[in-house]
């Protein structure tokens, strides 16, 4: 009688023998020159620099802001979505976290103010020596050219026939100044 053969899914491969498989031998690291050592021992004393001034800002931050959950801007005030404001002046979601804020209920949007965002950039790039993202030139000076703004005209909670913040349709940086010295031609607009 001829060997019953085992069922096997019509997908499984048979094993294959084959022989092994030989290793090559692998190649000798090249030995550094003196100066390549030089190099590298800067490049690993710039990178504990880097990583220790991390450290000391992250340690320097205050708690999340835990503020009152209907805490609102005062009419004027220049403000920021959370996204626009990390992205725009390289912050990451810890540091923008201890900035007040304001929320609008039954959304997932909230407003920080543009000077609280500024001066946070400003403090983590020019006190702790931190490095810079590749396109922002100065520390507290926005990334690209355009940041996104809104100005606070109003505390009216009826939402549904208007919202409380204006847009500023991606101010130019170059225009951006005359928004923060309260320019005659913007009246209104303030900062505080």
């Amino acid at each position: 009688m001829p060997p019953q053969r085992r069922f096997r899914c019509a997908y499984s491969s048979y094993p294959t023998f084959s022989s092994p498989v030989k290793k090559s031998p692998k190649k000798r690291r090249s030995e550094m020159t003196e100066e390549e050592k030089r190099e590298a021992d800067l490049q690993t004393t710039l990178r504990k620099a880097k990583s220790t001034a991390k450290k000391e800002w992250e340690s320097s931050l205050p708690e999340p802001w835990k503020g009152p959950h209907n805490f609102k801007w005062p009419t004027g005030t220049l403000g920021m979505y959370k996204s626009d404001a990390k992205r725009s002046y390289g912050l990451s979601e810890r540091e923008i976290l201890t900035l007040p804020y304001e929320s609008i209920e039954m959304s997932s949007k909230t407003f920080f103010s543009h000077a609280d965002v500024k001066e946070l950039s400003f403090k983590k790039y020019s006190d702790f020596d931190i490095l810079m993202p590749d396109r922002m030139t100065t520390a507290g000076k926005p990334i690209g050219m355009e940041i996104r703004l809104f100005r606070k005209f109003d505390h009216n909670p009826n939402r549904r026939f208007r919202t409380n913040w204006s847009d500023l349709d991606g101010l130019p940086v170059s225009i951006l100044p005359h928004y923060e010295a309260k320019d005659t031609r913007y009246q209104g607009v303030s900062d505080d």
